[in-house]
This record gives structure tokens, C-alpha cells and sequence, in this order.
């Protein structure tokens, strides 16, 4: 993933020194597909964008077709985000795809609206380039090693003689010849005989532990592949391309903790005093004006209020509001609620499901796509139609986990490049 300055030095003294292992997406320059424009800027495969259209490794390669349709209608699929994220120490590059329907009235909080795919390219020119820049990094740092190494070698030779004398004092006893010592003792005289060796025990080998990837990619029968996919009428969101940062958070200042809240409670104060003013002509007999139900929109505020886990959300995110993308292999995913299926997977285990394609791995959380990129591409859409698409993708976040061994069988590769389905879990916004 590309990186850029999104800060200005004068800005250095807003956040704190600390940084955390996360990197945070943001937008931007828009992807510009006309080729006659003159500021024409297609993606490449190791670009990281929004939106837009797929991207896919040199060749014939695709994703299986069920894999880019939704299980619910079965149309095609849009794409969200394409994150470039290759594994350091890897011979090939890797790719994540976030997939969502555009079918949003119809299909939105359904299971299957949202995928996640998973892309390796294994091209034996970019192989090579890898390996050796992999080599160049390894003996750039030998080199520096060794260079260390003789500096403090030469150091010592330098100092070592400096509080000792040039010349030490004869010793008339001090002589390595000795008049009184034996005259038949010889340097050749017989050693003291040695106890014969005692023959090694060999060691019998502890078998080693093959995993399931491993057997299964020895003499495993030719599976029938499923249909691919084509990029023919798939539909598009107008794209932007995105740049990553170093998380850093803001210095902590004095303002009310309900001061990120101030102008949702402001709203519903008006809402109540509007329907108060409305309904305070009270039937005969009565005392005063009826109290009716909560309204529903301070109810929701009131619910995500008590959610811790939507609090560390909030509080994470007003440092870098601007982020559409959280990157941290390995680690942990901002949860934006604390009640929902997706949440109960994340607990003090990470319990979601092992990949199907090899059961003896297991899958850690790599990325997520946060609310802001609908917000972005609601704005580069421009048009009422993409808008109220969107304003029907009521998710807090899109949660992706992949495998652990970064496993794709090989008969599933076609002109060196495979893909193959994650795990990915969206946390909805609550109904109102």
C-alpha cells in the first residue's frame, strides 16, 4: 500500500508521540478510467483504492463466479475496496477484495451481500524481482554488520597497548629454559592413554507433523473447477485511490465526553420540543400533556451510548476521522458494536471460522473498510441513484479475516494466480 503525508509539520503537536501497528486508508486522487482525459489514472494491481473497478492479476486467472455474486439475488457484486497487501518474506503478490451488492433495498443486511476474496499472483518475472530485492536487502545488511564488526575490531587494536609499556623487564628467572629440567623429556613424550569413545546412540527422527495444505497438494485428484467470473455488466461505484499512514492518535483534551454526541442530542432536543409544542393542547379533564414513547431515534442514540464497544469506536476514530481503512495483520478489529453476532467472535479467542480449503490452518484478522468510504463514494458518485444506493448501506464496519498459512491449492492457480473466498463479517447499523 502507498504511503503520503497527511499531516503538516505544524500539525505535529496535535497527536501524541506513540504510534500503534495499525495502518489507517485514506482517499485520494479519483481514478480517472476515460483515456482521453489528460488526467487518465487506471489502477494497477498494487494500488489501493475505493470503488472503481477490479483488478486482477496478469492472465486468465478469475475469482469463481459465486464468489462475486450475491447469494441473495444472485446479481453481481460491486466493488468496495481492493487493498494491495503483500506478506513480507513472500515470492508473490497478494490482493484482498471487498465485494457488496448493489441491491441495497433488497439485499442489505442479508447473509452473503458482502464477500470478501483473497488474490495470489505468483509471476515468475515479479518472483524474481522479489527474490532479488530479498537478496540485495539481506546482503545491504550483512554488509553494514561487517563493517560494524571491523570497526570495533580496529577499535580495540588501536586502544589495547595504551596503558601498557613497550618493553617489559628482563627476568633472569623469568627464561623459558630451564638448566634444571629434565633432559630426556621430549614435546613427543607418550600422552596419557585416552578412554575409547562410546559409539553414538542414534536417534530414531520424530515424524514430522504434515499439515492439511501440505498432504492435500500431494497426489490430490483433479477437482472439477467451479465457473469464473467476468467482469462483463458488472456494476461500479466511481472509484478513488487510497494512501496509508501510521495510525497516531490526538492529544486527549478537556471537553465533555459527551461532546462527539453534542449534535445528535441537540437534534432530538428539537425533535421533543417541536412534537412537545404540537401536542400540548391537552383534551378536557386532562392535567397537562400526555407523555408518549421515546422517540426512536434517541432510543437508537440512547442504545449506542451504553455500547462500550461503540464508544472505543467513536473515540478511536475522531483522531483520524478521515480513515476508511484499517489495516493490522494479526491483530484486532475496531468492533463498532459489542452485540452482535460478529462482535461474539472477537472475545477473548478470535473464534471465526477455520478456512474450508484447509481445515488444519486457522484465520487472524487482516483488514477493515469503515463507514467513511461510503461517505466518499457517496460523494463521488454525484447522482441520485448512487446515493440512495449507499444511504441503504447501513454497516459500522466490514470485518476481514484470512488464513494463516496464506494457503491456495495448486490446481486452483491458472497462469500463476489464484483467488479464493475469506471470511468477512459486517457489523450493521442498529434499525430504528
Amino acid at each position: 500500500m502507498s504511503s503520503h503525508d497527511e499531516y503538516s509539520s505544524d500539525e505535529e503537536d496535535l497527536f501524541d508521540t506513540e504510534k500503534s501497528s495499525v495502518l489507517l486508508g485514506f482517499v485520494d486522487g479519483e481514478i480517472v478510467s476515460d483515456e482521453e482525459d489528460d488526467e487518465y489514472d487506471e489502477p494497477s494491481i498494487e494500488d489501493t483504492f475505493i470503488g472503481g473497478k477490479p483488478v486482477w492479476f496478469e492472465g486468465s486467472a478469475r475469482p469463481a463466479k459465486k464468489s462475486t455474486c450475491c447469494d441473495n439475488c444472485g446479481a453481481k457484486m460491486a466493488l468496495l475496496l481492493q487493498a494491495f497487501a503483500p506478506l513480507d518474506g513472500k515470492l508473490y503478490d497478494r490482493v484482498i477484495y471487498i465485494f457488496a451488492c448493489k441491491n441495497s433495498a433488497q439485499c442489505s443486511k442479508k447473509k452473503g451481500s458482502v464477500k470478501a476474496i483473497r488474490g495470489i499472483g505468483k509471476n515468475p518475472e515479479k518472483v524474481a524481482q522479489i527474490k532479488k530485492e530479498q537478496q540485495e536487502s539481506i546482503q545491504k545488511q550483512l554488509d553494514e554488520k561487517l563493517q560494524l564488526e571491523n570497526k570495533k575490531k580496529l577499535h580495540i587494536e588501536m586502544t589495547k597497548d595504551l596503558f601498557t609499556s613497550d618493553k617489559q623487564a628482563s627476568n633472569p628467572f623469568g627464561s623459558s629454559s630451564n638448566p634444571f629440567s629434565n633432559p630426556f623429556s621430549t614435546p613427543f613424550a607418550a600422552k596419557e592413554a585416552q578412554k575409547p569413545e562410546a559409539p553414538e546412540k542414534v536417534q530414531p527422527k520424530a515424524e514430522k507433523t504434515s499439515s492439511y495444505a501440505s498432504v492435500a497438494s500431494k497426489n490430490a485428484p483433479p477437482a472439477k473447477k467451479p465457473e469464473r467470473d467476468t467482469d462483463d455488466e458488472r456494476p461500479s461505484y466511481p472509484g478513488c485511490f487510497i494512501y496509508v499512514e501510521q495510525e497516531k492518535f490526538k492529544k486527549e483534551t478537556e471537553d465533555s465526553e459527551l461532546e462527539k454526541y453534542k449534535h445528535l442530542i441537540d437534534m432530538d432536543v428539537d425533535k421533543d420540543q417541536k412534537s412537545g409544542r404540537r401536542g400540548s393542547t391537552s383534551s378536557v379533564g386532562s392535567s397537562g400533556p400526555s407523555v408518549g414513547p421515546m422517540d426512536p431515534g434517541a432510543s437508537k442514540i440512547s442504545s449506542m451510548l451504553d455500547d462500550k464497544y461503540f464508544e472505543a469506536f467513536t473515540n478511536t476514530v475522531k483522531s483520524n476521522p478521515g480513515q476508511v481503512l484499517r489495516y493490522d495483520l494479526g491483530g484486532r478489529p475496531l468492533l463498532y458494536s459489542g452485540r452482535d453476532e460478529v462482535a461474539a467472535k472477537f472475545g477473548k479467542d478470535i473464534a471465526v471460522p477455520k478456512p474450508a480449503y484447509n481445515p488444519s490452518s486457522f484465520r487472524r484478522f487482516e483488514l477493515q473498510l469503515m463507514p467513511k468510504a461510503i461517505m466518499d463514494l457517496e460523494r463521488l458518485g454525484n447522482s441520485a441513484s448512487v446515493r440512495a444506493i449507499l444511504d441503504g448501506m447501513s454497516w459500522g464496519t466490514i470485518i476481514v479475516c484470512t488464513d494463516h498459512e496464506d494457503y491456495i491449492a495448486p490446481e486452483e492457480f491458472e497462469d500463476h494466480a489464484a483467488y479464493v473466498e475469506e471470511w468477512c463479517g459486517v457489523q450493521w447499523e442498529e434499525s430504528v
